[in-house]
């Protein structure tokens, strides 16, 4: 049997999440966001990036950062849920010894983070997954951003997470570290005409330039996705499986119906 790849003349696997910065999709939420990062990363302040599991977090920001070259030092936590293994990570991008502890640790850290920051170096320092955390590790966080008493921050730091990330901040009585996060934004799902040149521009990544999908075959993946990117690759990807498997130049309803009941989203 033939591959997708060659039943629909792509030159790469279509639907991926390996973009770069300048292949992704950018539409308003994104370009927001991209103002956001870049005034945190400027000034060294903090940012808070919240919203669904699939919207994109990750990526736009991986993809932002990248961009940025050498000009910063950023440093990617993610999936911890305990902290002493996030600032055992930590700890190892800064070359600290293994085998400090508890506050010995938290006290080299801060030093180490001083220095970087004394040096002119700029410094960005991303936790995602931050919904994940143990309550005591986001006073440690905090702890992080403080230097010289507190009158500059020696690091711009950007927290991502689930939606309940903030009411987790503001409940559990870590207002300190929230207010520290000076700019937030929650990043949505997108919207069934942005669905439709989100697909368009994935097929054209792929090097195919041909609206593959009819308009009702559209309708049903922003149904069904919600607008979320990544159920949006996911349908569409194994659409266009099926597709191939049924000899169908074009995905239309049936096909995406198919495959929806055969997910159980809908």
């Amino acid at each position: 049997m033939k591959t997708i790849n060659e039943i629909y003349g792509f030159q790469r696997t279509p639907f991926s999440k390996d973009v770069s910065f300048r292949e992704l999709y950018r539409y308003p939420q994104l370009e927001e966001l991209f103002d956001r990062l870049g005034s945190t990363t400027d000034d060294g302040s903090g940012l808070l990036v919240t919203g669904r599991a699939g919207t994109g977090k990750t990526t736009a920001i991986r993809g932002f950062l990248d961009s940025l070259g050498t000009s910063r030092r950023v440093i990617y936590l993610g999936q911890y849920q305990r902290g002493p293994a996030l600032f055992a990570r930590l700890g190892l991008e800064f070359g600290l010894r293994s085998n400090l502890v508890g506050p010995r640790k938290m006290v080299g850290l801060v030093q180490r983070i001083s220095e970087e920051s004394a040096s002119g170096r700029k410094l960005v320092l991303v936790i995602d997954e931050a919904h994940l955390l143990e309550r005591p590790t986001f006073e440690d966080i905090r702890l992080l951003t403080n230097a010289d008493m507190d009158r500059r921050s020696p690091m711009s730091l950007i927290m991502l997470g689930q939606r309940w990330l903030r009411d987790m901040l503001r409940r559990e009585g870590q207002e300190a570290l929230y207010q520290r996060l000076r700019l937030r934004y929650a990043l949505e799902g997108l919207s069934e005409r942005q669905t439709k040149e989100y697909v368009q521009h994935h097929l054209d990544l792929a090097g195919n330039s041909k609206m593959i999908f009819s308009d009702d075959a559209i309708k049903l993946i922003f149904v069904a996705s919600e607008g979320i990117l990544r159920e949006i690759n996911n349908i569409c990807y194994e659409s266009l499986l099926v597709a191939a498997r049924r000899k169908s130049k074009k995905i239309e309803e049936d096909i995406i119906t198919w495959v929806v009941d055969q997910r159980e989203i809908s």
